[in-house]
């Protein structure tokens, strides 16, 4: 996946985790396969090529030793079954995860404004999740989630301006706040990368730090 996406990921499991010196932190292994094919393309266009690379990818951790995987994609989650089967270890559900954070902090909340690639967005991943539940998820408008969503996450894929992604994701985002979101969820790892979480007109629930606190707590769970 996104290699500068994979790395924060890290940066947010070993900032939560309640560590007071080297030895507490998590032992972890990261396989960084950036040559996986766009996620979004292969479920706009209903190809399969992405689930040799990934099933590839989870093999590989589990004869690694992983107790368990963490995945920093979003979008990937659509194939969460093809990569489950393929491995007899857990793979955390980075959706599940997020819907549940959404639920116990934000409980109230009954408007979801959602940030997310194209993939995730056409896969409805999130809204069917969030609709179990009874809740509603609205989107940016179609040009607005390609002029500043997908824009903003091209950009931080190619080192761009970070702060041109942020002025177009704060449009967004303000877009959502502004129909009525009660929360906005950050559905795709590369968004909290530029996203001003702080200037955001409701409260944030960024994803790539609910799966770093799964990931501690699955890790917790572990016979050590």
């Amino acid at each position: 996946m996104g290699p500068e996406a994979t790395a924060n990921l890290y940066a947010e499991i070993v900032r939560l985790t309640p560590a007071t010196e080297d030895q507490e932190h998590l032992p972890t292994l990261i396989y960084s396969r950036p040559q996986v094919p766009d996620r979004s393309a292969c479920i706009s266009s209903g190809s399969r090529e992405i689930v040799p690379y990934i099933v590839e990818a989870v093999r590989r951790l589990e004869r690694g030793g992983a107790s368990f995987i963490a995945i920093p994609c979003n979008t990937v989650h659509y194939y969460h079954a093809d990569m489950q089967k393929a491995v007899g270890i857990p793979i955390l559900n980075m959706i599940e995860e997020t819907v549940d954070t959404v639920q116990r902090e934000h409980p109230k909340a009954r408007t979801i404004g959602l940030l997310a690639s194209n993939g995730t967005v056409q896969s409805r991943l999130y809204e069917e999740a969030f609709n179990k539940r009874g809740l509603k998820v609205i989107l940016p408008p179609k040009q607005q989630q390609q002029s500043c969503v997908m824009d903003a996450v091209y950009s931080i894929k190619a080192g761009g301006s970070k702060t041109e992604q942020a002025r177009l994701l704060a449009r967004a985002g303000d877009g959502l706040a502004a129909r009525g979101a009660d929360v906005l969820v950050l559905g795709c790892t590369e968004i909290p990368l530029a996203f001003d979480s702080k200037r955001a007109r409701v409260p944030v629930v960024n994803a790539t730090e609910v799966l770093a606190l799964a990931a501690i707590r699955e890790y917790q769970k572990l016979d050590r």
